[in-house]
């Protein structure tokens, strides 16, 4: 048998490979899409080459490309766009219309005016912003305004009448329209109405935009190292596959993604002959998720539904992975997972291409709950990077008795549950580098500890954070035979970053930056 023709070797680099049985190397050689050695630089310069593209790390640490486990690539490239409405630069709902007022003056009336990031917790009011005050800075523009965490929005007048949110407009399933109780008129601000929104509404920019905000995105995770990603959109179905086949083709995006099939969604994808874990183009077909909310105040969908739809997705053939925030969200998810388990349980360990159900955020992992968590078999994908975040201001409005379980990392380790990391972006940037300081020194954006004292047990180390970025990332969504490690027949997708993640002190790990990153042996961004 022929040996097969390198095309990439790197060399003199400090190798962490995620790999058990090689922990650390020097070099690597790569024949197409492939690495088909890894070791000493000397040992990979001697092998027969030919053409060869040869480059010297100069002693800089290569990891496995990055796996966020959970973002929205839609989402994210509106962020890229749209207005920044974070509480550094709207702390009030005067300094928010002003943002909102001059981005309207630049655009032609009846555009929409979109936005992000503001938190009622930090505007000086107090409150969600409503239609009146979105009215106020722009009277001839649909705006519509996204809240910090994704689940709430508010829409202006000229917005809410495209949507058809109207003071005779029921609640949809699992939405909240908030109404003025002396009228019954919509405020405006809506809760857990994306995907709604997103159906009545359509595409609210055309489609150069669209496109020039996802090749924005594409550069945004490359200069990250981020390889691959795992959009999350509960909505996704057959047209939002086809939008990411379409750009992956085109080359606008350049990463691997796997897609997420919304649970209402899976009749229409099982009819387009997509199965979980088919793969086409760099494009993979995922778990189907489900929202479990207690925005209402009780289950939404109940402990009934939630089974209905479990069994629902295992009977096709698909995985799931429901949204747990709160405790009580976490405990009956994971008691449905252990009544419902077709799948095989996850391991720390894991190969092959079968995945288990999982968890997404496990926000306030209590002991009870993960103890509920572990019985299940289930997996977890969770956010140290809202740590970093959103510390602060978690200290101030989050209840006190929960502080040190908010995205239990160690908590998660100890227990033996299998657990990757995410940015659940565009709800926070996706760089790794923070979330990965806050998973092993609990340090929130202001060099602050979450919790205070001993109260917070949840420190990872930095090995094991870099294992739940890359290598977890990828048993995630059931691929870790193929990606997640450095180690021959895997597939050549890698980070060069500017310091070695294990010999610096914990202030720097935050600010490590991607020097190039490779994807299936080509160099996507960057040079030494």
């Amino acid at each position: 048998m022929d040996s097969p023709q390198i095309s990439l070797k790197l060399i003199n680099a400090n190798i962490l490979t995620m790999d058990p049985s090689c922990p650390e190397a020097e070099a690597v050689a790569v024949a197409g899409e492939r690495l088909v050695a890894v070791g000493l630089s000397e040992d990979i310069l001697r092998l027969s080459s030919g053409r060869t593209k040869v480059i010297d790390c100069q002693g800089l640490t290569l990891l496995p490309g990055f796996n966020d486990a959970h973002c929205h690539l839609p989402g994210l490239a509106r962020r890229l766009q749209d207005i920044d409405c974070g509480p550094q630069r709207a702390p009030s709902i005067a300094s928010l219309q002003a943002l909102i007022c001059q981005r309207a003056r630049s655009r032609p009336p009846g555009s929409w005016v979109r936005g992000f990031g503001y938190d009622d917790l930090l505007l000086a009011e107090g409150r969600h912003p409503d239609r009146h005050d979105l009215d106020v800075a722009a009277p001839d523009h649909p705006v519509w305004l996204e809240h910090r965490s994704g689940h709430a929005s508010v829409l202006n007048s000229l917005a809410l009448e495209p949507a058809g949110i109207r003071v005779d407009t029921p609640d949809p399933p699992g939405g909240i329209i908030e109404r003025d109780p002396a009228t019954g008129e919509p405020t405006g601000t809506l809760f857990e109405m994306q995907a709604f929104l997103r159906r009545r509404l359509g595409n609210t920019r055309d489609p150069r935009e669209f496109r020039d905000g996802m090749k924005e995105v594409d550069r945004v995770l490359l200069s990250y190292g981020i390889t691959s990603v795992q959009d999350a959109g509960a909505d996704n179905g057959v047209e939002r596959w086809q939008t990411f086949d379409d750009l992956l083709q085109a080359g606008v995006l350049s990463g691997r993604i796997t897609m997420f099939a919304g649970i209402e969604r899976l009749g229409e994808i099982a009819a387009a002959g997509l199965g979980f874990g088919e793969s086409r183009n760099r494009l993979r077909a995922g778990h189907a998720k489900i929202m479990l909310t207690l925005t209402a105040g009780s289950l939404n969908p109940s402990r009934a539904e939630l089974t209905e739809m479990v069994e629902e997705a295992h009977r096709r053939g698909f995985p799931v992975a429901i949204h747990c925030i709160e405790e009580e969200a976490i405990a009956a998810a994971a008691k449905v997972l252990a009544a419902n388990r077709p799948f095989p349980h996850f391991t720390p360990e894991g190969e092959g291409t079968l995945a288990g159900d999982r968890i997404e955020h496990c926000a306030e992992g209590t002991p009870a709950a993960l103890e509920l968590v572990r019985r299940s078999g289930a997996m977890v994908v969770t956010q140290p990077g809202f740590i970093f975040h959103n510390g602060p201001s978690y200290r101030r409005n989050v209840e006190r008795r929960l502080l040190p379980h908010l995205y239990p990392a160690g908590a998660l380790l100890r227990a033996g549950i299998p657990t990757a990391f995410s940015s659940d972006a565009p709800v926070i940037d996706p760089n790794p580098w923070p979330a990965i300081y806050s998973a092993i020194t609990r340090l929130t954006s202001d060099g602050q500890p979450l919790c205070a004292g001993n109260a917070d047990m949840q420190q990872v180390n930095v090995a094991e954070a870099l294992r739940m970025y890359t290598f977890a990332g990828a048993l995630a969504e059931g691929a870790s035979s193929e990606k997640g490690a450095i180690a021959a027949g895997k597939l050549a997708d890698m980070v060069l970053v500017d310091a070695n993640p294990l010999a610096v002190d914990s202030e720097r790990l935050r600010s490590i930056k991607a020097v190039m990153t490779i994807r299936g042996g080509e160099v996507v961004w960057g040079q030494v």
